[in-house]
């Protein structure tokens, strides 16, 4: 670690709806810059804006914070309660465990945020509308949420940080109004990339804070998530740490950033529409419900590369994620359907054997991926070893024999959907035909 890093300063305009977050390592300025559309904003409470942008600005940092590590910190643009540098020192700790681990590196007890106990919690009510902004990613999660949300009398408004194709096809096919804010990186993080500590950050839990402040922007009283139960589990442990890949999609995040953004907007309410949801029971929904996003949806993070030239139309076909989303939906969908569709069938491929072997938990640990649990994988290999049209794919017939469990155990497990404490009553019409 060195030197100190400094929350410089933010300034939000509210005629252009432009944000700028300001910080400073050494001799490094970083710049983030983000725009809101549908300037000016009127009427904004000033105290509520200072918060809203000021833990924006915290959240943001851990970009630039992860490419020096600092041994010290300087919040000299907000002052943090008690409450919010605690969350913080969480939110770096967790979020960056996997960039930690990556990197040879432990940061438990290391990230410090100092916070003024003179500071007290002053929350402000605006009277918000039953009215939601549901993040739009491309995949089948947040295409599954659109359409579950269509049942209930909550208005609907889809909602992106940036964009790519899969998210504006996606966005299409819902027909919805929508919301696409731009967030724009300091180019000071690429141009030294080469000097500077690279890895996995909690992106999620970013967009939490950018979505806290559109709330109050565009006057939403509800952001529904669609972040599943699988979330919850890590791919490994270092010491006292439960390294999670997704902890910023987890229960624990939701909980926590609830709980800190009742101590500033009361009536908001962030939580995912899907957390009572294994991965495998979302594929058996996205597969009976979202037929019309089929050509258009993907999870590949190859379709969502932050070099747009780098970009892939939708599926690699060979990473954990295509490997794990063609997996769960492979039972529920006609097999020339699902392969025409995502355009490769993995399960026929023997170079795809490890990376099978991972998720089943068989070899090395959880893939650090958006990917579910090794139960639903070995779920899925029994049902498609017993499907006539699925048992000649050789990666089906190497697995199907080595998955020695009781159906009827893990069927239990994976398609449980024990209800969420964190989702509101004006949701529960969402569930009435998810079985």
């Amino acid at each position: 670690m060195t030197a100190s890093f400094c929350f410089e300063k933010y300034d939000f305009n509210a005629d252009t709806g432009r944000l700028s977050l300001l910080y400073r390592c050494g001799d490094y300025v970083f710049e983030e810059i983000l725009f809101f559309p549908g300037a000016p904003f009127h009427d904004l409470n000033p105290a509520l804006v200072q918060r809203c942008c000021g833990l924006l600005h915290i959240a943001a940092g851990i970009s630039y914070f992860k490419a020096l590590l600092p041994s010290e910190i300087e919040t000299k643009a907000y002052s943090l309660t008690q409450r919010e540098a605690a969350f913080f020192e969480t939110f770096y700790v967790a979020g960056l465990g996997q960039f930690a681990v990556e990197n040879g590196l432990n940061l438990q007890d290391k990230i410090h945020f100092p916070f003024d106990s003179k500071l007290s919690e002053s929350p402000v009510y605006l009277d918000l509308p039953q009215e939601a902004l549901v993040p739009v990613g491309g995949g089948k999660d947040s295409c599954l949420t659109i359409e579950l949300l269509r049942r209930t009398s909550v208005k609907t408004t889809l909602f992106s940080v940036n964009t790519a194709r899969p998210i504006e096809a996606c966005k299409k096919v819902a027909d919805l109004p929508e919301i696409t804010v731009r967030r724009i990186l300091s180019p000071v993080l690429l141009e030294n990339n080469s000097h500077f500590w690279n890895g996995h950050v909690p992106i999620t839990g970013i967009i939490a804070f950018i979505l806290l402040f559109s709330a109050v922007l565009y006057r939403k009283r509800y952001v529904v998530m669609s972040c599943e139960r699988s979330a919850n589990e890590g791919n490994m442990t270092q010491g006292r740490l439960v390294v999670n890949h997704q902890w910023s999609k987890s229960v624990e995040f939701e909980k926590s950033f609830l709980e800190l953004t009742q101590t500033i907007l009361p009536e908001f309410r962030y939580f995912s529409l899907l957390r009572p949801f294994s991965e495998m029971k979302i594929a058996q929904l996205f597969s009976q419900k979202c037929e019309a996003y089929l050509d258009v949806f993907t999870s590949c993070n190859h379709a969502f590369h932050l070099d747009e030239s780098k970009r892939l139309e939708r599926w690699c076909g060979q990473c954990d994620k295509c490997r794990f989303v063609f997996l769960m939906l492979a039972p529920f969908m006609p097999k020339d359907v699902l392969v025409r569709s995502l355009g490769f069938n993995p399960l026929n491929d023997l170079k795809q054997e490890e990376g099978y072997a991972e998720l089943l938990g068989f070899s090395g640990h959880k893939p650090f991926e958006c990917v579910g649990t090794a139960a639903e994988c070995r779920l899925a290999f029994l049902k498609l070893g017993q499907m006539p049209v699925w048992q000649r794919d050789i990666l089906v017939q190497h697995f199907y024999p080595l998955v020695q469990e009781d159906q009827a155990s893990l069927e239990k497990e994976v398609f449980a959907c024990p209800l969420s404490d964190f989702i509101p009553k004006e949701f529960v019409d969402a569930f009435e035909t998810t079985g």
